[in-house]
């Protein structure tokens, strides 16, 4: 490179980081959580949750306004604030339950069509309002930051399926999969996970309680951690950790109306078990136990979404990439009444210290 050359790039770079707007922390206001409720009469009530930094700890800081446009609900809380509000360090949204049963997509896209803004950006729906969980304190480090880590742990360690901003979007506009989000509600002074809330398009139509979590994210994602209890009898359970999973979803006959046949394969550690020693017969036993217990949970989950008439596991994308000159309207004219056949293997694969 010329001397030349390096001048003329050094020149440019300079110039161009002088366009740049500088922001000084301490004279902004850092969005780290927003929340959007239904306010009636068409009108939409935002909330954003702002950290304030103390010695040792992160206090809360909520700004609420009431616009009947998603993008002018954060404009009007501009109003209300010495500093400017920032948005580009928003880790999560939520939406009340009332505005997610009549569609979110317009708050949503707000954040997509948003360059400051990652698409990693996590969603949840609320059980109740998002204004009243947000004005709660969870944490020493701020709740923004607290309500991440919640939906992220239970992501990669517990029981929710894969979601995020991207996600969202992405099975929003596909035409053979729905969309689904974490459901968290408020309780005390705690926020709790309760579930997944599911979606036809952009509108909330069903809930999965906590109990069926985990036979939902083994149908929908895959499963690399985490632990299981499986009840026996009344009085003794075994429980399984570092469970693993893999799903095959294959399907046969006509495309119109395939038969599709839901494979899941799960391997599990023994963490827990206190009847005695854990034999071979005591292994089988469970296995069989919670294969049983896997068929049958899961099944019933496909049938209530068939019910629902949506599809978050995805049968209808799966279905176009095995059939030529596949239509999904076809597909789901008749997607009610699809046979779906659910087998399971599982493996203890180890006993752990209980041997």
């Amino acid at each position: 490179m010329s001397m030349r050359t390096a001048l003329l790039i050094g020149f440019t770079v300079a110039v161009l980081c002088g366009c740049l707007r500088k922001e000084i922390l301490d004279d902004i206001n850092i969005e780290s959580a927003v929340g959007f409720d239904e306010a009636g009469k068409g009108k939409i009530r935002g909330t954003v949750l702002i950290p304030v930094y103390k010695k040792g700890e992160t206090a809360n800081k909520t700004l609420t306004a009431v616009s009947p446009a998603a993008k002018d609900v954060l404009e009007e809380l501009q109003y209300k604030t010495s500093e400017p509000l920032v948005n580009g360090s928003i880790e999560t949204a939520l939406y009340g339950k009332r505005l997610a049963k009549r569609g979110i997509f317009p708050f949503v896209d707000q954040f997509h069509r948003d360059a400051s803004i990652g698409t990693r950006l996590y969603l949840a729906v609320v059980d109740g309002t998002a204004e009243r969980l947000l004005e709660g304190h969870y944490g020493r480090q701020g709740s923004g930051i607290y309500l991440s880590n919640l939906l992220k742990q239970n992501i990669e360690q517990r029981d929710l399926p894969k979601t995020n901003l991207h996600l969202f979007l992405k099975t929003y506009y596909a035409d053979g999969k729905d969309p689904f989000l974490p459901y968290i509600r408020r309780v005390g002074e705690d926020v709790q996970v309760t579930g997944v809330a599911l979606f036809r398009n952009d509108r909330m139509v069903d809930a999965i309680g906590r109990s069926d979590l985990f036979y939902f994210k083994i149908a929908a994602d895959a499963y690399s951690e985490g632990t299981h209890p499986i009840r026996l009898d009344r009085q003794n359970y075994v429980s399984i950790k570092n469970i693993s999973t893999k799903r095959t979803i294959s399907f046969s006959g006509p495309k119109t109306r395939p038969h599709i046949h839901v494979h899941l394969v799960l391997e599990g550690v023994v963490r827990e078990y206190k009847r005695g020693a854990f034999t071979f017969d005591v292994r089988r036993s469970v296995e069989r136990t919670f294969e049983q217990q896997i068929r049958s949970k899961t099944a019933a989950l496909l049938r209530r979404f068939q019910e629902k008439h949506i599809d978050p596991i995805g049968f209808g994308d799966l279905a176009a990439s095995r059939y030529r000159q596949f239509r999904h309207r076809d597909f789901y004219k008749n997607y009610s009444r699809l046979p779906i056949r659910v087998t399971v293997d599982v493996t203890i694969r180890d006993t752990g210290i209980i041997e």
